[in-house]
């Protein structure tokens, strides 16, 4: 079973991006999640919700599949061009520390005129597999291992069961015949008495 996601139009270089992409190839799921956690790198965020969107794709195409069982198989970092940012109503809302980042910058030109400075744009790929031979390239057993399920038991585990349980019924019986309680006067029958029980 292989389970794809994408993010399209990234902002950041190639160069950069592979970086981190060539940290979680051929990784299990749960070390590759790990490893982008520690990674001090910009855009390993942003590939981690991309892991975790690749895995909740996996599960939802009703397959049953394990998220340990799952390996990178494959993750891509094409090129996307290299384009200006846009000035939109995001840019203008966000802070003016921000904005110097966010914002479309200027280069002079000739003639009074300005050019707009391109920036890289990425499309990012992951392909996560739990195919033996892919696990066996990840350096994994071939199968992934089973979760132990419970065995119901049979006439001879549920007679042993019975054996080795102890009665506890009998001795809460024995108890309460061995102490019989007294019967408590009533609180509203002492009251209605009067007081020195002359006439």
């Amino acid at each position: 079973m292989e389970a794809v996601a994408r993010l399209r139009h990234y902002r950041g270089s190639a160069q950069k991006v592979r970086l981190v992409a060539d940290l979680i190839r051929m990784k299990p799921v749960g070390r590759a999640l790990a490893m982008l956690r520690a990674t001090p790198k910009g855009c390993a965020p942003d590939l981690k919700k991309l892991l975790e969107s690749a895995v909740a794709n996996a599960q939802q195409n009703g397959s049953g599949v394990d998220a340990d069982a799952l390996v990178v198989s494959r993750i891509l970092v094409d090129g996307a061009g290299r384009k200006p940012l846009q000035r939109n109503s995001m840019i203008r809302s966000v802070s003016n520390y921000k904005k110097r980042y966010a914002r479309p910058r200027f280069m002079s030109g000739p003639q009074g005129r300005m050019w707009l400075v391109t920036r890289p744009f990425v499309h990012v790929t992951v392909h996560l597999s739990d195919d033996p031979v892919v696990r066996r390239k990840a350096g994994l057993t071939a199968e992934p291992a089973r979760p132990v399920a419970k065995k119901k038991g049979g006439k001879v585990a549920a007679a042993v069961a019975k054996a080795g349980a102890r009665p506890s019924a009998p001795k809460v019986a024995a108890k309460a015949e061995a102490r019989p309680k007294a019967p408590r006067a009533n609180k509203s029958a002492k009251a209605s008495e009067p007081a020195g029980g002359q006439e």
